[in-house]
């Protein structure tokens, strides 16, 4: 008992090292980036407060079963507080369009380019490195990913000319200076998510034309692109599969089913394990388009 004793201390030094620790699971972050309608399922048309706070917690319960640590939200609105009450989680909005929903404490603000299109926050998961995180939108100019009859005669050259030099860019001005805002520290990981009203050039490809119709280099996501990141769903599901991965629009199917909705990272102390579309819930999905699930893994 005696000898027992004397190892007691020792023993416990050597639990309270971290090498000797249980293993307390992979070191994750989920991201989820949601455009929820108008303050969620139109809430912010709503004359009722009780019908209107009804929609905020429909959308609060389809964040709170996805596990999501972090939303880019957009289409706020006036519901994020709200929503936010409902999680307990830290609420960051810049606008009245796009916002951050973070389970942990944002350190610092980090937003650029224009208030109603971007939002950007440095949060710190505990055990976990920082990160940066955006929410985004970016304005459409051709309802080229709606009406099932505007596609109708036209080339890919003529859709990428129609989908607008100036979102090009917007979504330039907004990486740009993102890229400035996260320079220090170095290394940092950087999340962009949000809506991004365009379809993207990983999809129209020569493999998937026989779901797309056609190969189009759609400029806005190929800019995203040419400035290091990486789409994250795209990674951990690169066989497209357009009716699985669409995010626009499961409460109007006969539109153009479309992928338009994206979370984008950059950096190497992150990287993608997972990602799936979410379109389901209890009752009428609250939203009109799906939203984009995540799971980032600390390396």
């Amino acid at each position: 008992m005696r000898r027992l004793r004397s190892l007691l201390p020792l023993l416990a030094a050597f639990l309270a090292t971290p090498s000797a620790r249980c293993e307390e699971g992979p070191r994750t972050v989920r991201v989820m980036t949601w455009n929820i309608w108008r303050g969620g399922d139109r809430a912010m048309d709503e004359e009722s407060p009780e019908a209107k706070l009804a929609k905020q917690k429909r959308v609060a319960d389809v964040i709170r079963d996805s596990g999501a640590d972090v939303v880019a939200m957009v289409e706020t609105y006036g519901s994020g507080e709200a929503i936010a009450r409902e999680l307990g989680f830290h609420f960051h909005p810049r606008g009245t369009n796009v916002s951050i929903l973070s389970r942990w404490p944002i350190r610092r603000d980090l937003s650029v380019y224009k208030p109603f299109h971007c939002v950007g926050a440095l949060i710190e998961p505990p055990g976990r490195p920082p990160i940066a995180v955006y929410s985004v939108w970016i304005h459409y100019v051709d309802d080229v990913w709606t009406d099932p009859r505007s596609r109708d005669g036209r080339s890919a050259e003529r859709l990428v000319a129609d989908d607008g030099p100036s979102r090009v860019e917007e979504v330039r001005a907004i990486l740009e200076g993102a890229a400035a805002k996260t320079a220090e520290p170095a290394g940092l990981p950087v999340i962009v998510a949000g809506d991004f009203n365009s379809n993207s050039h990983l999809d129209y490809t020569e493999v998937a034309r026989d779901q797309y119709g056609m190969v189009v280099p759609w400029p806005v996501t190929r800019a995203v692109a040419e400035a290091g990141y990486q789409d994250a769903y795209r990674v951990c599901n690169p066989t497209v599969d357009r009716a699985k991965d669409r995010t626009w629009s499961p409460r109007f199917p006969d539109q153009i089913q479309d992928r338009i909705d994206f979370v984008y990272w950059k950096g190497d102390g992150i990287f993608p394990i997972s990602a799936r579309r979410l379109d389901e819930s209890a009752g009428v999905w609250p939203s009109d388009h799906a939203a984009v699930l995540v799971e980032f893994e600390a390396r």
